[in-house]
């Protein structure tokens, strides 16, 4: 039958042995010694076994010391026969014995305990450790943790040479070399081979503890270098998606720069034909006024000359479709203005006290509560200020007071015009803005959608017959805004 003994067991009986022999040794030489009156050298080897106990028994080495240190004097005082200089020798030897035991034993418990806590730190930390000699590259201990992450046991690596775990030769000596060179090495990376030949990367820091043994911490970095390389790689992708990107948006930005280039110059052309247009238009229109009042003129010259009532009759009826003609003219004029210039922002207040100056009101008073609102529109918004306070003039009747004022609401800011004449019917409320409507009252409410429609503004009739007209404008939200009640800026 095979008994299979741990390495720290065999130490343990060798030690014990060892104590066993060197008391034995010494106890012989001192009968031998004292029987034959050697009183001088034998003490010293007292010193061994009490150093042996205390090396390896440090907790005991004070009891141990006494109780070799009285066997000793007891031995003397026996075979002495309590001679006064053996005594006094002996006495000496025992304080001798008992201060070494002492000494040695608190300082051998100093490194017993030094000896637990590096042992707890090697063994417990959370780090890969493991040591080795320096010129044989054997591995003398290694932690568990470090064992682990090998797929090894301890005991396993434990006198193996360094080879098994750095496989690469090159590698290795370098390692070696660098820590020959400066004794200690920074955070080296190392790629460590495992029980399966996986390939596993260490960070290693060493550095040489006694003359040949050199300790190392190992971490494993595999994972964080997977990690990285796999953001290295994530990175290179978005950078070069970001590439392409960038150069789909500046191709896309070279065809958009080249369409706003041709519209701007489509648009010019536009705009040429327009004013062309315009020019043309007003030259007509200012052509056919003039002819229109010389028909007028002579017309007033027939009725002047002419007494048959039929005739006459017929002359009215050619001036009233004269004057309609006129109308009409005059509206065509008014119509190609509008979109001609960019809008602009107005401060209502000052731009209805301007319109209203060559407009006469009468006995009709005009109550402004709008000073501090300003909209952003066509610059024809003048016109509809005037072409509201004319409607309200001539289709009022009863007006005596003409009101403008504001209401912001969650969606919006309603401006309202609002008299105190006879109102609208409920039935031409829509139809008033027509242009068939308006034909017969110079197109002025039909022009007003018009201009406020360039800017997203619209307008509706909201009074109540027999109480006055109110037309309620709405101004979308970035259309309007609040200048400082101490500003009036211009129209």
């Amino acid at each position: 039958m095979i008994i299979d003994i741990s390495p720290a067991k065999k130490q343990q009986i060798y030690w014990t042995a060892t104590i066993l022999i060197a008391i034995i040794i010494t106890l012989l030489s001192t009968i031998y010694s004292l029987s034959h009156g050697i009183y001088e050298v034998f003490p010293f080897f007292y010193i061994l076994p009490i150093i042996c106990v205390v090396y390896f028994y440090p907790n005991r080495g004070v009891l141990f010391s006494l109780g070799i240190s009285t066997v000793y004097i007891l031995l003397v005082y026996f075979y002495s026969g309590f001679g006064p200089n053996a005594v006094a020798i002996s006495t000496a030897w025992f304080v001798v014995f008992i201060t070494i035991g002492v000494v040695t034993s608190s300082f051998a418990m100093g490194l017993r305990e030094e000896e637990r806590k590096y042992r707890g730190i090697f063994e417990n930390s959370q780090a890969g450790i493991f040591t080795f000699d320096l010129d044989s590259q054997k591995i003398t201990e290694i932690n568990r943790k470090c064992a682990q992450m090998l797929r090894y046991e301890s005991e396993e690596l434990t006198g193996a040479d360094l080879s098994c775990i750095i496989a690469n030769a090159e590698n290795r000596d370098r390692f070696v070399r660098q820590i020959r060179e400066g004794r200690e090495t920074g955070d080296i990376e190392l790629l460590f081979t495992t029980r399966d030949k996986t390939i596993r990367q260490f960070l290693v820091s060493a550095s040489v503890i006694l003359e040949n043994v050199v300790i190392c911490s190992a971490i494993d970095i595999t994972s964080r270098k997977m990690a990285e390389q796999v953001i290295e790689r994530a990175r290179d992708d978005l950078e070069r998606r970001v590439n392409e990107r960038t150069r789909e948006l500046l191709h896309a930005n070279e065809e958009l720069t080249a369409e706003i280039e041709e519209r701007k110059r489509f648009e010019a052309a536009i705009h040429l034909a327009n004013k062309k247009l315009n020019v043309l238009t007003s030259l007509t229109n200012h052509d056919i006024l003039n002819q229109i009042t010389a028909v007028v003129m002579y017309l007033a010259l027939i009725r002047e000359a002419e007494t048959d009532p039929a005739v006459i009759e017929y002359l009215g009826k050619i001036e009233e479709v004269t004057q309609m003609i006129q109308k009409q003219i005059q509206f065509t004029r008014d119509f190609q203005d509008i979109g001609e210039t960019r809008p602009r922002w107005h401060n209502i207040g000052a731009t209805i006290t301007g319109e209203i100056v060559g407009i006469d009101l009468k006995d009709v008073a005009l109550d402004l509560c709008v000073d501090d609102l300003e909209i952003f529109a066509d610059a024809g918004l003048p016109k509809v200020f005037a072409n509201l306070i004319k409607n309200a003039l001539i289709h009022g009747e009863l007006v005596t007071v003409i009101r403008f004022f504001y209401n912001e609401t969650e969606n919006d800011l309603v401006l309202s015009c609002e008299d105190n004449g006879v109102g609208i019917p409920e039935g031409a409320k829509e139809r008033i803005f027509q242009r068939e409507y308006s034909r017969n009252t110079e197109y002025g409410l039909f022009l007003i959608v018009e201009i406020l429609g360039i800017t997203g503004l619209s307008i509706k009739e909201t009074g109540t017959q027999g109480s006055g007209a109110r037309f309620d404008i709405h101004v979308p939200k970035g259309s309007y805004r609040f200048a400082p009640k101490t500003e009036r800026p211009a129209s």
